[in-house]
């Protein structure tokens, strides 16, 4: 994604040092989790559970996705970076790259939150 502030692209390490600063944005990533019935741990994700996020967000955001581009787990969604999710989906790739790395630090943050209170 391209930041109009600073014209650079977004690493993932800028998407997942974000902080939600909108309470709907968590909102969206529990519910989104809980209605596709895919773990919070976007790591712990197999091919079927990738696959039911692409699909998901396919028909949220109008974006054609060649499911075969992504027959990985979790942890190989991991290993790509933005040009890797733009190669496979030339239109709206960044909405994907995004939301992912989304789902990654809300899980931190969760994991680090459940930490706290023991």
């Amino acid at each position: 994604m391209i930041d109009d502030r600073t014209s650079r692209q977004k690493s993932a390490d800028d998407v997942m040092s974000e902080r939600p600063t909108r309470r709907r944005a968590q909102v969206h990533t529990v519910t989104s989790v809980m209605t596709l019935q895919i773990p919070i741990d976007p790591l712990s994700w197999d091919l079927r559970d990738v696959r039911t996020w692409l699909r998901h967000l396919a028909a949220r955001h109008q974006i054609a996705v060649d499911l075969r581009l992504f027959h990985m787990n979790g942890r190989g969604m991991c290993l790509m970076n933005l040009q890797g999710f733009e190669y496979r989906v030339p239109v709206k790739g960044h909405i994907l790259y995004e939301d992912f790395w989304k789902r990654v630090a809300f899980y931190r943050s969760f994991r680090r939150c459940k930490t706290h209170k023991k």
